[in-house]
């Protein structure tokens, strides 16, 4: 596993009032988020990236009106036909 690592000044950390474990678990959920919206992470791996379940993640994102699954009306369609379900 590779890691990273950055600089936050006190009074950042301060203005925030967040202690550096928030922080850096808020940014790891918000990155996380914005690449499985990006589809660049697939639900599981974003939930791994931070640190969360699948169930715990999907909830993060429902409260957030991001939709789990993302299927247009055409691809929906197009999966139902060829499964035979209509």
């Amino acid at each position: 596993m590779l890691q990273a690592t950055f600089s936050v000044s006190e009074s950042i950390l301060f203005a925030l009032r967040e202690n550096i474990t928030e922080l850096v678990s808020a940014m790891r959920k918000e990155y996380a988020i914005k690449m499985f919206q990006e589809t660049r992470l697939t639900l599981v791996q974003a939930a791994d990236f931070c640190g969360l379940d699948l169930y715990d993640f999907t909830a993060l994102l429902a409260g957030r009106n991001i939709p789990v699954i993302n299927y247009s009306v055409e691809d929906l369609d197009r999966e139902l036909k060829a499964n035979g379900l209509i």
